[in-house]
């Protein structure tokens, strides 16, 4: 029979449409952007915000691998409580340009046993009154400029993060955080505790008003180029660890207006404090105030450091021995050591007290050390 011009159109229509199915077939699913984001939504492909988001209770849950959230500079706002963003179990997914504020939680990862470990990567995100809350995952945190990303709080168990050009505030806390890193960073109004960590890297940071404290089960961590400033208490605080090879090295940091700038209660065995600057800390540049007695110190050296007119508005503290702490460093201990404390080139000027004040048997003269030293007669220390 003829093909009519009916069956003709029939066919060029049939056609069309199996041509459109497999175009739609080669480009995948719709983007989620194609549709209004709201509360709760959870996010299985690649979503930019168009607008605002206001959620009572959690915002927005990661469901796939390898989704890239773009908030194309919104915000996403709780009430106080809930999650802002949760994956659990989620691989490769990110998040930039925008705001999370007002949760619980900001950021949410966890990692179900015997799956992937969640990790994110978050780029010029601001988290206000919105930490993160990790165990386990994998951050990485950055930020074109510091005021373009921001982590107000951070909660990481068995998990590692990396933070480059940040402004980090409040309570942070890094638990078998191994290998993490914070770099080039401002991190004001709040503390940083370091525990069970090993091979971090903390460089280039502005510490102000920021206490940062490494636990005696953290080792290898490097801590250098920074500046801790206008801590009321210590700027840095650092445990001892137990073998020479896990030693930590604190080098060419600026310590200036804490009341202490280092503290430690453990006569820094095997900590390295190396070519670092103390500059007018009220009370004191280094306190090493040992409760323990004899056997707790170690060789690692205090060494090359240089302290300017520290102690000039001490707070009245006094050692574990009832002695005035005040000056350039100052060591205590219960006892006398087995292997006292190396000192070597440490300089200074216009400290009030003493360069260095060490009773016998706390330290061993390396050489070099120049300012006023006690108290007298010490045999173990020469300074001049």
């Amino acid at each position: 029979m003829p093909e009519t011009r009916t069956n003709r159109a029939a066919r060029g229509f049939a056609a069309c449409l199996l041509l459109l199915s497999t175009a739609m077939a080669l480009t995948g699913p719709a983007r989620a952007d194609a549709l209004a984001v709201t509360c709760g939504d959870v996010l299985t492909a690649d979503t930019t915000l168009t607008a605002d988001l206001t959620c009572a209770g959690d915002a927005l849950t990661i469901g796939a691998d390898g989704v890239d959230l773009d908030l194309d500079g919104h915000t996403v706002t709780g009430s106080g409580t809930g999650k802002g963003l949760t994956a659990i179990s989620r691989v490769g997914f990110t998040v930039r340009n925008g705001t999370i504020s007002g949760f619980t939680y900001g950021i949410y990862l966890s990692s179900y046993s015997g799956l992937p470990r969640t990790d994110v990567t978050a780029t010029d995100v601001r988290l206000v009154a919105a930490p993160i809350d990790a165990w386990p995952g994998t951050i990485t945190f950055t930020g074109t400029r510091r005021d373009a990303c921001l982590l107000s709080g951070l909660r990481l168990v068995d998990g590692l993060i990396t933070i480059d050009r940040c402004t980090v505030t409040k309570q942070t806390v890094m638990v078998r955080s191994s290998g993490s890193a914070i770099r080039d960073s401002a991190l004001t109004d709040g503390s940083l505790t370091v525990s069970a960590t090993d091979q971090g890297t903390f460089t280039r940071n502005v510490f102000d008003a920021f206490y940062m404290g490494l636990s005696n089960d953290s080792r290898r961590n490097l801590v250098r180029a920074n500046v801790f400033k206008n801590s009321a208490a210590a700027g840095l605080g650092a445990a001892e660890t137990f073998l020479p090879q896990d030693a930590n090295i604190i080098e060419f940091n600026v310590f200036t207006g804490n009341d202490i700038g280092l503290y430690s209660g453990s006569m820094l065995r095997h900590i390295i404090v190396r070519k670092n600057v103390f500059n007018g800390n009220n009370t004191v540049g280094i306190l090493v105030d040992n409760p323990w007695g004899p056997n707790r110190a170690g060789p690692d050296p205090i060494s090359d450091n240089v302290f300017v007119g520290n102690g000039r508005h001490p707070s009245g503290r006094v050692d574990g021995q009832g002695h005035a702490v005040q000056g350039g460093i100052h060591l205590s201990s219960r006892a006398a050591l087995t292997t006292p404390v190396t000192l070597r080139n440490n300089v200074g000027t216009g400290n009030a007290g003493h360069l260095i004040w060490a009773p016998p048997g706390t330290v061993t003269d390396g050489g070099g050390n120049q300012g006023p030293c006690g108290p007298t007669p010490n045999p173990d220390l020469t300074c001049w």
